[in-house]
């Protein structure tokens, strides 16, 4: 087991100066990082990948006015117009 003060001078050696110089030098060569995303996973037979809201076609246009905002101002609408017609 290591002492202290050997860990703090081997986490002192793997980040100085001098090693990330040598990690830049390998990097620009070509030399892949590690632990990095390679990329999303595509796992559908298409390859157009997984879009919600796109299954089924939707009314209107699939945008959120004409499938959100026109039906409940509309439906608002309608409820105005018959509370002022029974009011008088």
């Amino acid at each position: 087991m290591q002492t202290p003060a050997q860990q703090v001078s081997q986490l002192a050696q793997q980040n100085s100066i001098s090693t990330l110089v040598a990690r830049v030098r390998a990097r620009s060569a070509g030399t892949p990082m590690p632990f990095t995303s390679q990329g999303p996973v595509e796992n559908s037979e298409s390859g157009r990948g997984y879009t919600l809201g796109r299954e089924y076609p939707t009314m209107g246009h699939g945008d959120m006015f004409s499938g959100i905002v026109t039906p409940v101002a509309l439906s608002l609408t309608f409820c105005i117009m018959i509370g002022k017609t029974l009011a008088k």
